[in-house]
């Protein structure tokens, strides 16, 4: 018997959602072999010059990115590991630079991914399209958003310069349940109404 169960009597009503939402960005032309060949062809790009004209992309990004950060006045952070927490060092920088809302910290590293690129085909003794795992750096922004709370950007600095938006399954601030305590305990929501001493449960 689970919890809900047990207490059904009890159980008024029940406010559900996910443990997380991981939200992926791409675009199309730049993950599809065919469609990335003719995007080099539509930014004058030949073959042969592709790691230079990707390098200056990459470079744009980083830069912007990084003008972004300083503008705001948050702190940066380079891990050499990919397998450190990044989330714990993002909360310890939150702590020693807090903030209300908006940009936490970025945080970047060097990652394997899945990237698009230009390679050498010895059968056809030509240049080509093609994907293949690689490493490249990665920007974590962290931020405190408004409605969602603590979240973070994820971006890939090569391309096809995907991005995953990670948000923590809580109950955004617009949420207004009065009269109640918010207790998590093991992502279980425990809403005690005190003015009837009813209990209202959420599993998460």
């Amino acid at each position: 018997m689970n919890i809900i169960e047990k207490f059904n009597e009890k159980i008024k009503g029940q406010l559900t959602g996910f443990d997380r939402i991981i939200i992926n960005g791409f675009n199309r032309q730049l993950n599809n072999n065919r469609q990335f060949l003719f995007y080099l062809i539509q930014n004058n790009c030949q073959l042969k010059n592709f790691k230079q004209f990707a390098e200056e992309h990459t470079n744009t990004l980083c830069e912007h990115i990084d003008k972004i950060v300083n503008d705001e006045n948050r702190p940066t952070y380079y891990i050499q590991s990919s397998k450190v927490n990044k989330d714990e060092i993002a909360r310890n920088l939150y702590k020693e630079f807090p903030i209300d809302k908006g940009l936490v910290c970025a945080i970047s590293t060097m990652e394997v991914c899945d990237t698009m690129t230009v390679k050498g085909n010895k059968k056809t003794k030509q240049l080509e399209i093609t994907r293949r795992p690689t490493k490249c750096k990665y920007y974590y922004l962290y931020m405190i958003d408004e409605e969602f709370g603590w979240m973070y950007f994820k971006i890939q600095t090569w391309f096809p310069f995907n991005v995953q938006i990670y948000i923590n399954g809580v109950l955004p601030k617009r949420v207004k349940v009065p009269y109640i305590f918010f207790i998590l305990l093991r992502k279980l929501y425990i809403y005690i109404y005190m003015k009837s001493q009813e209990f209202i449960f959420c599993i998460n």
